[in-house]
């Protein structure tokens, strides 16, 4: 699985985004995991687009909301030539990344609100506006990294949701589409000049 982080000036901006993406990919668009249940929140686009961003300072104007950009997105996309993982693996990997990020830690008084949208077999988009109910915006200077760190982690543990381990996919100390390591017997003998 591979992380990519975006930023937007408005959730209404972020969920039209979403949606078009899904629509392309001829999915529909899924809530599957949020800062609360998800059943609790409405299925209308418009009005969950405005209880996500509950929070968010109101802009001083539509160019101070392009600046500053607070509506955050990770998307996360896995190997398409692989069977498509199950929501859960995708919720425990947002849920990683929330914590590492402090967008979304244990105390929920102090977390942003987020949401975590499957747009298709490959892909789910964890978004959040970067206002804390205290009205603090969330530093995510290093987002990009520790989101990165979040999904090696999981696949170095096995527990990843993109590529196969080369012992997995049977082919030791292998991965797809790479060539295999020259043989160091034809190698030696090029040198000496002579035939194996």
């Amino acid at each position: 699985m591979y992380p990519t982080i975006a930023r937007y000036a408005s959730t209404r901006d972020l969920l039209a985004s979403a949606t078009a993406a899904a629509a392309q990919q001829q999915n529909r668009l899924r809530l599957i995991d949020a800062w609360r249940p998800a059943a609790d929140l409405p299925a209308d686009q418009m009005a969950f687009a405005t209880v996500l961003a509950a929070h968010l300072p109101p802009p001083a104007g539509p160019a101070e909301a392009l600046r500053t950009r607070l509506v955050w997105q990770c998307t996360l996309r896995t190997d398409p030539d692989a069977a498509g993982p199950a929501d859960h693996r995708f919720q425990e990997t947002a849920r990683r990344i929330l914590a590492a990020t402090g967008i979304a830690s244990e105390d929920a008084s102090a977390a942003c609100r987020w949401a975590l949208l499957r747009v298709g077999d490959h892909e789910a988009r964890l978004v959040a506006p970067l206002a804390r109910p205290d009205g603090t915006i969330v530093d995510t200077g290093r987002d990009r990294s520790l989101a990165l760190a979040v999904c090696q982690l999981a696949e170095s543990r096995g527990t990843s949701i993109g590529r196969p381990h080369a012992a997995a996919a049977g082919t030791p100390g292998r991965r797809p589409g790479l060539l295999p390591a020259p043989s160091p017997v034809p190698a030696a003998a090029a040198r000496s000049g002579r035939r194996p």
